[in-house]
């Protein structure tokens, strides 16, 4: 499968650290190094910010960056580069023209724009991840958000035009269904962590003696918390609090935020307390992480934060605030806590609580090493994503037969759904029952009357559907609710000696077919089930009742279906994918089952009377035993 993905202020080459180079950076890297190892062919689409650029770079084995040109070849705030959007989508049109992917995964809501644009153009179907929303941005600066005026606009357009939006967290579901979002084309995929540097064992950077260690990473911008981190120091004293990010060390002193933590920590008495280190390698940082007692992480607002991944990953416990995708990693009393953010006090109090439990500290840690190797390996990320790709180029019929290799295996991209959408694709195919309504409850009436005239009923299925075919005669011979006289059912493929010595003498096609010959009589009623409508033994089956003047019924899937062409009548029930085809036909059973003993009863209403049996003889129902009398 050939990926584009647009990142168009977030370069996967950037340093990390820098106030427009943080997450996203890192996100869009791992995940394209990530599918190109799982087989993917990706270019990663980003605007040159430097004249001495090539035009490619590889990213990795598969992987490759390529820089547009779009505006000045210079470094720009990311909030300065929508008027080059327009200059950045037609130079995606140029480039896809040459070399055309098979989706399109813009990040960022400008890469969105761009990327829309562009791929319309060509009839390219087009993924989108936020990464952060506007709106919520809003919401928590105010005045403060230097995003262009038009951003919350152009959101809310690429959440109606996108084919799918991938969200990193379930809050930005929520969110994004605020705005118009079809929860049908939002999959929740989160970030990952790479589970090779970030783990337990490893370098760890080295400590002041005397002093616990608390540390906050990322980018040094007000909303980041740093701040309120600084503000909570002096409620636990004896620790140190190590910031990193921002600027290199050497030019902390002209960054304005630096600027500002330094004077907080100066005016609040702790100044000796706080060490900014300013921009790490990532080796560096994860040998920082595993030398902290705790990580610290109070943003006002995140939308998803990688950070506690990678602390959880190194075996440190971590505090957190509870907004965005940290509600969904960090999971209070287990792997963490969490606090309001912009609350000091609050978090000069959780601080305080977990840095004087050492042995809590240890089992906050296990755990979230268990938590980020089992949800958020790199490798998970890209499956889950490749898997939204090939079900997005099926829709569009834009994929081609790529394949990747699994444990030695060839395997498709797409993956067995997750529970949710599971369950959402029943929903959806069982709402389309309703229209089948009338057949079942018809179909309830005629076998009810069959039955209570002597007849018979026979029913057939392979695999699953042989299942549910003995599931229906287990309820008629047996009961489904309500006690009655057992009713004639037989399952063709309940007797193996019968089946499988006319499968021997006659071939397999004839399996079911004898066994109607040998039970079915006219005026019986075969039950023929198959997801697919195309099992031979099956048609072949409905084939002899037909010739025996038996009543021939179907329960299948959509066309084409020769075995419902076959029959007198069809329940046709297709899901989107086998195993909900036979998920609707159990309901749709369980309906007939209900329908027959309704009808029963309707007939012969009186609790307790004589009733006939299939086989014509007489049962006596819901007699009630008299009680022994017993002496006192």
């Amino acid at each position: 499968m050939r990926i584009a993905m647009v990142s168009e202020h977030a370069s996967p080459l950037a340093a990390l650290g820098g106030v427009d180079a943080g997450g996203q950076n890192v996100h869009v890297a791992a995940l394209a190094t990530a599918m190109a190892r799982q087989g993917a062919s990706v270019v990663v689409h980003t605007r040159r910010d430097d004249p001495g650029l090539p035009r490619h770079v590889t990213l990795a084995a598969g992987a490759t960056v390529d820089h547009v040109d779009a505006g000045p070849p210079a470094m720009l705030p990311k909030d300065a580069l929508l008027p080059h959007m327009d200059a950045f989508a037609e130079e995606l049109v140029a480039r896809w023209r040459e070399d055309r992917p098979d989706v399109v995964h813009a990040h960022f809501w400008m890469s969105g724009y761009a990327a829309l644009r562009a791929a319309r153009a060509l009839g390219i179907p087009v993924v989108h991840t936020f990464h952060a929303l506007g709106v919520v941005k809003r919401r928590y600066q105010g005045d403060k958000d230097t995003s262009p005026p038009q951003r919350l606009a152009i959101e809310r357009d690429i959440l109606q035009h996108a084919d799918h939006v991938v969200a990193t967290c379930t809050d930005e579901v929520f969110e994004l269904v605020r705005l118009g979002g079809t929860r049908g084309r939002l999959t929740v995929i989160p970030c990952g962590v790479d589970l090779d540097l970030f783990r337990v064992d490893g370098r760890r950077a080295r400590r002041r003696p005397g002093l616990q260690r608390l540390v906050c990473l990322g980018r040094l911008v007000e909303r980041k918390g740093v701040g309120n981190a600084i503000s909570a120091l002096p409620g636990v004293p004896g620790v140190e609090l190590v910031v990193a990010g921002g600027p290199a060390r050497a030019e902390l002193d002209r960054d304005p935020e630096a600027r500002r933590l330094h004077e907080l920590a100066r005016t609040l008495g702790v100044a000796d307390r706080v060490d900014l280190r300013g921009r790490l390698g990532r080796a560096e940082v994860a040998a920082l992480l595993r030398s902290a007692d705790a990580v610290v992480c109070v943003p006002w607002y995140e939308p998803f934060g990688i950070v506690p991944l990678e602390a959880m990953a190194c075996g440190t416990p971590v505090v957190a605030s509870a907004v965005g995708g940290m509600i969904d990693t960090v999971v209070d009393g287990t792997t963490g806590i969490h606090v309001p953010p912009r609350d000091p006090e609050r978090l000069a109090e959780a601080l305080a609580s977990l840095l004087g439990d050492e042995a809590r500290r240890a089992v906050y840690g296990e755990a979230g090493v268990a938590r980020a190797q089992r949800l958020y390996g790199w490798p998970r990320v890209a499956a889950a994503t490749l898997d939204v790709y090939a079900r997005v180029a099926a829709r569009r019929g834009t994929a081609r037969p790529a394949r990747r290799i699994t444990g030695g295996r060839a395997a498709a991209y797409r993956l067995v759904p997750s529970a949710r959408e599971h369950l959402a694709a029943l929903s959806d195919a069982i709402a389309g029952l309703e229209e089948q309504l009338d057949t079942v409850e018809g179909w309830g009436e005629r076998l009810a009357d069959r039955l209570l005239a002597g007849g018979r009923l026979l029913a057939v299925g392979n695999g699953g559907s042989a299942a549910e075919a003995q599931h229906l005669t287990a309820e008629l011979v047996g009961r489904y609710q309500t006690e009655r006289a057992p009713l004639s059912a037989i399952c063709l493929h309940g007797d193996t000696s019968s089946l499988t010595a006319i499968a021997n003498d006659y071939g397999p096609e004839e399996a079911f077919a004898r066994q109607v010959r040998a039970h079915g009589r006219p005026g019986d009623v075969l039950i023929a089930l198959s997801t697919s409508g195309r099992s031979p033994n099956v048609v072949r089956a409905v084939e002899e009742a037909n010739e025996l003047g038996m009543t021939t019924w179907a329960l299948t899937g959509g066309p084409p279906n020769p075995l419902a062409d076959a029959c007198d009548d069809a329940l046709r029930l297709g899901g989107a994918s086998t195993a909900t085809t036979q998920e609707l036909h159990l309901v749709a059973l369980h309906m007939l089952c209900g329908a027959i003993d309704r009808e029963l009863a309707l007939r012969a209403p009186e609790r307790g009377p004589e009733r006939r049996s299939g086989h014509g003889s007489p049962r006596t129902l819901n007699r009630v035993r008299p009680q022994r009398q017993v002496a006192r």
